[in-house]
């Protein structure tokens, strides 16, 4: 795991989590061996809506905060940014570099679930942001990194759209993939072998599997299942979206990370079991 991102993207519509939640999740995260969380939700306005404008000074010195938790932590905090679908390369640079600016070395571009068409010309604009951040970011930082999640996210149409991306993004960004579908029943090492041809590098799993947005009166309660153990060794890592309620998804998120290391042995009911004992997953209201 160690060259690999395996945690939590914070990517899901409706309620947020809050400051004192993402502390808790970034130091959750480490104790359980993880070593990645991308804050990208869709209610923050100056992530995507409003995503051009600055952010407030009190919310800057937050993610400055979630930052140094980070590193103390052994975390990635990544930083994602969803530009819509008229982005501006200059634009996108500044408001990047305002976090390069509080010590932020990781980002995503997520130009998912907007309305454009999957055709050459809209991946060339999508690439041209994201080549350029990339070269402003390694002109600036040290190893900097950098996700790329595409409008097409899903599935495995070779659309004029996905064969560009995969040909003219650089090849040191990462892209998100989703699986065979926006919530993938199963991911095999097939899939991924196959996506991994398709996008010219090993796909980096955006899994919705626990993510409940699109159902909110549902609460799930099922330990992390139907991911073939191969796919580990595979991927460029694998990445939870969760539920929007925090507490309720530390013990699913428990559970993926006993997959992610040691897939092979894992086992579903055992690691639920685990999950529901500790103390740890109760401990924050």
């Amino acid at each position: 795991m160690k060259d690999k991102f395996f945690g939590v993207v914070e990517g899901f519509y409706r309620k947020p989590y809050t400051f004192k939640q993402r502390l808790d999740l970034i130091s959750f995260l480490s104790n359980i061996g993880l070593n990645t969380y991308v804050y990208g939700p869709k209610a923050d306005p100056f992530h995507r809506t409003s995503w051009h404008k600055p952010y407030p000074v009190r919310t800057l010195k937050e993610f400055k905060t979630l930052s140094e938790c980070g590193r103390r932590h052994s975390i990635h905090f990544n930083y994602a940014l969803s530009p819509m679908s008229k982005p501006n390369t200059e634009k996108i640079v500044k408001k990047i570099n305002a976090m390069v600016r509080i010590g932020i070395t990781d980002f995503s571009l997520f130009y998912d679930d907007i309305k454009v068409p999957l055709t050459k010309e809209t991946a060339e604009a999508q690439i041209e942001t994201a080549n350029r951040l990339y070269e402003f970011l390694r002109d600036t930082i040290t190893n900097p990194t950098l996700f790329f999640c595409p409008t097409q996210y899903h599935g495995f149409d070779k659309t004029e759209y996905i064969v560009t991306i995969s040909e003219k993004l650089h090849k040191n960004i990462h892209i998100f993939w989703t699986g065979n579908r926006i919530v993938a029943r199963k991911i095999t090492a097939r899939d991924v072998d196959k996506m991994k041809t398709i996008m010219r590098r090993p796909p980096l799993i955006w899994d919705n599997f626990f993510a409940n947005d699109y159902v909110p009166w549902i609460i799930f309660k099922f330990p992390y299942r139907n991911r073939e153990p191969a796919i580990v060794q595979k991927v460029r890592g694998i990445l939870i979206n969760p539920m929007n309620e925090y507490r309720q998804s530390k013990p699913l998120i428990y559970t993926a990370a006993k997959f992610f290391k040691d897939p092979y042995g894992y086992h579903a009911r055992r690691a639920w079991g685990e999950a529901k004992s500790l103390r740890e997953m109760s401990n924050y209201k």
